[in-house]
């Protein structure tokens, strides 16, 4: 009796949920038409093509839907999507094609769905090919494109017509250009061109990127499991950027043009200790850290250049009267010349203090006297040098508010409660400041 009891109640409850899923679709199949493709817009076209079995309402709805997703569906599937749409416009495009388990297509193949696409006026593109063949040729003077981003997949050539005045937002993902003139092709085609992003593991001896409307530009160098990529010449022309972030970035000479609508950049910086003219790569650095003199926040990672000439450092008199947000990682003679130059700084992240330099700061820059409000010290380790800097920015900062100190997990017991000890003892300037220790 129990056994059967137990049948009768799931018996119950399968029909429960049945019932709930009926509703459920009914409700649902009262929406509109406008409402249901777009909900049906989020999934991906073979599981949108799937709700064509819930009922009379739901067969042909997900082929109006404007938004093509494929992602490691084989030929068939794709041209039999294509085929059965009634709708004519596709506003979004995506081949996604998995490195582990690919489906074989062929560049004809590619052709027809890329025309195919572009004859209903697409609006965005998404291509992750895992092929170095070439795009096809028409995709480059789509006239309706406003996105695009292509990965391991192969661009256009060095030369040809390139025309994509509606191209606003591009993405280059592990690319591969024919030569190093293939990047500034592309990019000369895109007059209407706002953010950029280019990620590469393959090398390449220049890089030059022109485009007078660009506001964002993303410039990553990344490994691909057996190289780096790596760029010995970079040259940028945005005259009206506003953001810019370079990662893992290693260039011998770098020419940048007039950077004045600049905002917030973010610079780590990677430097070839084999390379024996460390006075070329210095002013070349500098000059490029010149060109950030409008920003108001900066992060600037230059642990991996460790050398740089002393003297081309102090040197530098360019003013941030911008920047109020400096998270730096770089020794005390960059630390020291921001603090120098950027009289408005409010917030200050250090990560690195090098070694000791002797003559630091004889005289007490104006953004530590009235303007430093947080200082977060990254890695201290309890060098006399390091308590020294900490006690000269305690002693002078009038309108400090917190300093935060961390110390690396390595430290031993002892020497830990010697450096709390040590700093919780140095007066301070600002009644005000807390000092938190991490």
């Amino acid at each position: 009796m129990a056994i059967a009891s137990e049948q009768h109640g799931g018996k119950r409850l399968k029909h429960s949920q049945q019932t709930t899923l009926s509703l459920s679709i009914d409700r649902l199949s009262e929406l509109p038409d406008s409402v249901l493709t777009h909900i049906l817009s989020f999934l991906k076209t073979k599981f949108s093509a799937r709700t064509s079995i819930l009922g009379q309402r739901w067969r042909h709805l997900w082929a109006y839907v404007p938004i093509l997703d494929f992602r490691q569906d084989n030929q068939e599937t794709i041209n039999s999507a294509m085929l059965l749409r009634k709708v004519q416009t596709t506003n979004f495009l995506r081949l996604y094609n998995s490195y582990y388990y690919p489906f074989e297509y062929s560049d004809r193949q590619l052709q027809t769905w890329v025309t195919f696409a572009m004859a209903r006026n697409v609006k965005r593109l998404d291509l992750f090919l895992h092929s170095i063949n070439p795009l096809p040729r028409c995709l480059l003077t789509c006239k309706t494109l406003v996105y695009m981003r292509l990965v391991a997949c192969g661009v256009n050539p060095s030369s040809g017509n390139v025309c994509l005045p509606s191209l606003k937002d591009l993405v280059l993902y592990c690319v591969y250009f024919e030569s190093d003139e293939s990047l500034q092709n592309l990019l000369s085609g895109c007059p209407a061109l706002e953010y950029l992003t280019i990620i590469l593991n393959r090398d390449m001896v220049y890089c030059n990127v022109s485009s007078p409307k660009m506001k964002r530009l993303r410039l990553e160098f990344v490994s691909n499991g057996t190289t780096c990529g790596r760029c010995d010449r970079l040259e940028i022309n945005a005259p009206v950027l506003k953001y810019l972030k370079m990662v893992n970035s290693f260039f011998e000479h770098i020419k940048c043009g007039v950077l004045n609508s600049l905002i917030e950049a973010d610079i780590n910086l990677v430097n070839d200790n084999n390379k024996p003219d460390y006075l070329l790569y210095s002013r070349s650095l500098m000059e490029f850290i010149d060109r950030l003199r409008n920003v108001k926040r900066l992060k600037l990672e230059l642990s991996y250049c460790p050398k740089i000439i002393d003297s081309v450092v102090y040197d530098r008199t360019t003013s941030f009267c911008n920047l109020t947000r400096l998270k730096l990682t770089a020794d005390i003679r960059f630390i020291s010349m921001f603090l120098k130059n950027a009289h408005n700084l409010e917030f200050i992240d250090l990560s690195e203090f090098g070694e000791e330099t002797k003559g630091w700061m004889e005289k007490v820059p104006t953004c530590v006297l009235s303007h430093v409000k947080i200082i977060k010290l990254v890695n201290i380790k309890g060098k006399k040098h390091e308590l020294g800097y900490i006690k000269y920015l305690l002693r002078n900062a009038k309108v400090l508010e917190r300093m935060e100190i961390s110390y690396p997990g390595s430290l031993a017991w002892e020497e830990k409660i010697h450096l709390l000890h040590e700093i919780s003892s140095f007066r301070r300037a600002s009644e005000e400041c807390e000092v938190a220790f991490e």
